[in-house]
């Protein structure tokens, strides 16, 4: 199994955290990256440091394009959201019959996306948990428990899931596999929008929003128009769901959510590709979502003020 072949797509703290647990475990791991990232890498290696271990350095082979690699056995995504369509064309060079390829990013769109371009049986239905952040332009610091949730999009058994899942064993990383993928995309992502976003608008910890009676009223409301927008399309998730994820990660509070830090930074967050996405969504199934759309906006302008590029 050491000899399997693994692609990393993104050397940001999700690709390196993930793909540096699997490059520990002996496996062939390539990382692949913008060239002017892979410039400014040269000699340095990566670091991460997770919960569970003192902290890990190496130096993988980084590389700009996919020219020159041999097929892959497993791809893993992990790539912002609004640059999903732009990579996926580039896979198609390593790719054989019996590649795995993941998403790990945000969002709802992106296998989808993936799977129309390089044919959908290549791709299995996966949703990340990660909290962590680049504290150096190289060394990725773990915040909390990291897991990977997986499952064929068909919702069918496979003998793929008993490999992959044999192979992040070895690696060392949490993992479940599970029969309804989608409902846990929904799941997380009906978190991680509402969080992230009234995050990044009121620049506040998940300790500060939870302390926040009122606040936690809008993060109720919010959840509830996603809720309703994936029960039109046709996800059904229990009623008691929004209660549980208003309670979910407190353990964590110190947590300042993804599209914070990337404003924070000056990066373009993830905003368009995923509350404009549900957004868009909502009005094809004429869902209401009046505060979800306010707090959009919201952040809209305050990038603005920023002058932080948008993706449209």
């Amino acid at each position: 199994m050491e000899k399997t072949k693994i692609l990393v797509y993104g050397a940001g703290a999700v690709g390196i955290f993930f793909g540096g647990q699997l490059f520990k475990a002996g496996f062939d791991v390539v990382f692949l990256d913008r060239t002017e990232k892979v410039e400014r890498l040269g000699d340095n290696g990566f670091c991460f440091r997770s919960l569970s271990s003192k902290e890990f350095c190496f130096r993988p082979e980084v590389v700009d394009n996919v020219n020159n690699l041999p097929p892959q056995d497993l791809i893993l995504v992990c790539v912002k959201a609004f640059q999903t369509y732009e990579i996926a064309m580039n896979l198609l060079p390593c790719i054989k019959h019996s590649t795995i390829v993941l998403s790990l990013q945000n969002g709802l769109e992106n296998e989808k996306i993936i799977a129309d371009l390089i044919g959908k049986n290549m791709i299995m239905g996966c949703v990340p948990y990660f909290d962590g952040y680049l504290s150096s332009d190289w060394t990725v610091e773990q915040h909390a428990p990291a897991e990977i949730v997986f499952g064929e999009l068909d919702y069918q058994p496979s003998d793929r899931e008993g490999w992959l899942s044999a192979l992040f064993t070895h690696g060392g990383i949490n993992h479940r596999i599970v029969r309804n993928i989608t409902e846990n995309a929904w799941e997380k992502f009906i978190w991680n929008t509402t969080f992230n976003s009234i995050s990044a608008l009121t620049q506040s910890s998940l300790n500060k929003i939870t302390e926040s009676a009122e606040i936690l009223g809008t993060l109720r409301q919010m959840m509830m128009e996603v809720h309703q927008v994936a029960h039109k399309e046709g996800v059904e998730l229990p009623p008691q769901n929004i209660e549980e994820l208003l309670t979910k990660n407190l353990g964590f509070g110190h947590m300042r959510s993804v599209t914070l830090q990337d404003i924070e930074r000056g990066h373009i967050p993830e905003l368009e590709s995923l509350m404009k996405g549900l957004l868009e969504r909502a009005k094809i199934h004429d869902v209401s979502t009046p505060v979800y759309r306010t707090v959009y906006n919201l952040i809209r302008l305050s990038l603005s003020n920023r002058n932080l590029g948008l993706i449209q």
